[in-house]
């Protein structure tokens, strides 16, 4: 018995299939490529305006910190948890990985920012060994304006 012809390759669902998931797999890729893009932007405007350093330098004059990590700190990664914007002001949380002579830990910080100023609005030192700390908060830096 001969097989029958198609009259169009839209009849073999194999065809189908391919395009249907090649379709939703670009799709998908373009969801994480602006996702990740908009995560950057914002990543370098942390790093621009210096506010990784404003959380380095609260954690740094709080003494339990100083107890558990030592001092000078270094940062090695800033990882971005959350943003929300207006065209006017927003606030981001991100976590920055610390290390200092003693040990290592995490800070979580949430900032705050309007066109004038970077605000830290909460810190949390989560150190490899031991329990987490509340840093005191509430130091501002500059921002600086859009290039």
């Amino acid at each position: 018995m001969r097989p029958r012809p198609l009259d169009s390759p839209w009849q073999s669902w194999s065809v189908a299939a391919a395009l249907v998931l090649g379709g939703l797999g670009c799709f998908a890729s373009g969801v994480v490529w602006v996702t990740r893009s908009l995560f950057q932007d914002i990543e370098q405007e942390l790093r621009r305006n210096d506010v990784h350093r404003l959380v380095l330098r609260t954690a740094e004059a709080t003494p339990r910190v100083t107890e558990q990590l030592g001092t000078p700190l270094t940062s090695s990664f800033l990882t971005l948890r959350a943003h929300g914007a207006t065209a006017r002001s927003g606030v981001v949380d991100f976590d920055l990985t610390v290390q200092g002579p003693r040990g290592r830990g995490v800070l979580e910080a949430q900032v705050a920012y309007t066109p004038e100023a970077w605000t830290l609005r909460k810190l949390v030192l989560h150190p490899e060994a031991g329990d987490s700390v509340d840093l005191p908060a509430g130091g501002s830096t500059p921002a600086l304006p859009p290039d």
